[in-house]
């Protein structure tokens, strides 16, 4: 029994409240994990958790997250919680500790600096984030006591370091821009309204499926098991002239690439393009870091592009492949199988969330394909005022279904139309 876990337990009596006394969880991944939990009990807050040595380190951040370096976020240390917590959605009964809404904000992986117990006991916790809304470089600062306090709360500042993830102004209230669940897209009020995980003194969890957990195929709704497939189309969207702008759409910039998809068994690799060509011997670079991924299976879509300056995309032919392979990189958008899974029946914001878990750690000759969710009119007048060719935008939910449609929308920027046709040699292949 972790003597981490002294106090956690010692706030609870488990005879009356079924929440997991801990010890039994094993890890999910090799790297540690981290997850906020938006909780709706007496007052509403945000739960920020790290896992370390078996336990989540855990403080409650009353107005959540920021992604402006400037606002320093009140973080109290809580009690150390058990592995079991950090995939919890659901509703903890009033009358029980916590009673109220539980759903997972954001969930990833972190990467210390230095050595965590130490940053921790000195009163400075350095670190990167791999989440889905929370990336890039925080920090944890500990606040000297106030003279005469009687309470032991210990509080902290959790503050967003100035990078490249960092944001201002409204672009940084990324708890007001993404509410939802990363497990089911819900918001606080659903998982309420829906009581499909609730946490009883008398009868315990019941109802619903287990949530996700981080970096698990088998664990999401809407995979199963089988044979890394030999063939597969692509998905493709329908053209429109608007981004929709309501919740449940991911939103890319339109790549100008070469699409392949990118088949990884057990460390031998084929890239095939739209015309069953392989290119995995003219682009060797990126079939030596498809291979070196750390997984047995994958099959990957994604784009073959070389950016220019100014970020924009262009297109490689396979004939100039060999002589321009050091600028290549392929931008992974989806990712179809995992390890004996099959995942083209799951959810897209699963899928990408694997992947992104997945190349977290690759060479920069990949790339996760990012996105933003919702504020789709907005993604496309900034995505046309950089001169990109347009954006797709995706259903959330959508399933890998092959051909075009299945919940994609391609909204072309009428610049990028014009430049398309002035470039010259491209071997575009509309995504």
């Amino acid at each position: 029994m972790p003597a981490d876990l002294e106090k956690y337990r010692a706030k609870r009596n488990f005879s009356r409240t079924p929440e997991p006394a801990g010890g039994s969880a094993p890890r999910v991944s090799d790297r540690p994990q981290f997850v906020v939990q938006k909780h709706d009990a007496r007052r509403l807050h945000y739960d920020f958790r790290l896992e370390h040595d078996g336990v989540l380190w855990s403080w409650a951040i009353p107005k959540g997250p920021s992604l402006d370096p400037r606002e320093k976020r009140l973080a109290v240390r809580t009690e150390d919680h058990p592995l079991e917590y950090a995939t919890f959605e659901g509703v903890i009964p009033e009358g029980e500790y916590g009673g109220g809404a539980v759903l997972v904000w954001d969930r990833g992986h972190w990467v210390p600096k230095g050595d965590p117990s130490e940053g921790l006991a000195q009163g400075k916790l350095e670190f990167t984030l791999h989440g889905e809304k929370l990336r890039g470089r925080w920090a944890l600062v500990r606040l000297a006591r106030r003279t005469g306090r009687r309470d032991d709360k210990e509080n902290w500042l959790l503050i967003k370091q100035r990078d490249a993830a960092a944001r201002s102004g409204n672009a940084a209230e990324i708890v007001d821009a993404r509410p939802e669940s990363v497990l089911t897209g819900r918001r606080i009020e659903g998982v309420a309204e829906d009581r499909d995980r609730v946490w009883s003194s008398d009868t315990g969890e019941s109802g619903g499926p287990p949530a996700p957990e981080v970096g698990r195929p088998d664990t999401i709704p809407g995979a199963r098991r089988g044979a890394l497939p030999r063939r597969q189309t692509v998905q493709r969207p329908e053209t429109a002239d608007e981004a929709p702008d309501g919740p449940g759409w991911l939103h890319e910039p339109e790549l100008r690439g070469l699409r392949l998809l990118c088949r990884v068994d057990r460390g031998k690799v084929a890239m095939r393009g739209a015309e069953g060509q392989d290119a995995a011997r003219r682009l060797p670079d990126i079939a030596s870091a498809l291979a070196a991924l750390p997984c047995s299976t994958a099959l990957i879509d994604g784009f073959a592009v070389v950016f220019d300056k100014q970020g924009h995309s262009e297109a490689p032919s396979l004939e100039e492949a060999e002589t321009a392979a050091e600028r290549i990189v392929l931008v992974a958008i989806d990712l179809l199988h995992l390890d004996g899974w099959d995942l083209r029946g799951a959810a897209l914001r699963a899928r990408k969330e694997l992947l992104r878990l997945l190349l977290s750690e690759a060479p920069p000759q990949l790339r996760y394909g990012d996105h933003v969710e919702g504020h789709g009119a907005d993604f496309f007048r900034e995505a046309c005022r950089l001169g990109l060719a347009g954006v797709v935008s995706k259903q959330a939910d959508a399933k890998y279904r092959g051909g075009r449609g299945g919940g994609w929308l391609r909204v072309p920027c009428r610049q990028g139309r014009r430049a398309a046709r002035r470039s010259r040699g491209l071997a575009a292949d509309e995504p």
